[in-house]
């Protein structure tokens, strides 16, 4: 047996198999578009990843495609979120002696300060710099 014919006849039925993996074997019908789903109440809770709105809607989503994309948006939130700001805050406090008085200088302290962007929060919802806990929160928004 030749070595090419055995390498090829071992990629060609795994790139199939990919191949049905990646694609799907039967055409997916969609009767009708999904219902939106309703808002969740926001609740109070410590801005951590997972938060933000990017990812939500794949939440419940087993799908090849979405598991990556779902790890992708909680790791974007999580370096934002669980790495920079608390790096931000402890130099700052270094500096300063203090932690951001409140909402408005952790924003231009912090935030603004070290070019962060914080992700996009669902619709209700809203940060706010709890400065007793030296900590960034998600509350809902007050009407």
């Amino acid at each position: 047996m030749n070595m090419m014919n055995f390498t090829a006849n071992r990629i060609y039925p795994a790139a199939a198999l990919l191949t049905l993996l990646v694609v799907g074997c039967g055409e997916k019908t969609v009767d009708a578009p999904p219902a939106a789903e309703p808002q969740e109440n926001v609740t109070a809770q410590k801005a951590t990843a997972g938060v933000g709105k990017q990812g939500q809607s794949l939440k419940d989503e087993p799908d090849i495609i979405a598991g990556p994309a779902k790890v992708l948006f909680k790791v974007r939130q999580q370096i934002v979120l669980d790495i920079h700001i608390p790096k931000a805050l402890s130099m700052f406090k270094a500096l300063e002696g203090r932690m951001p008085k409140d909402h408005d200088e952790f924003m231009e302290k912090i935030v603004a300060a070290n070019r962060l962007t914080l992700p996009e929060l669902p619709d209700g919802a809203e940060y706010r710099f709890e400065p007793e806990k030296g900590e960034l929160w998600v509350y809902p928004v007050e009407e």
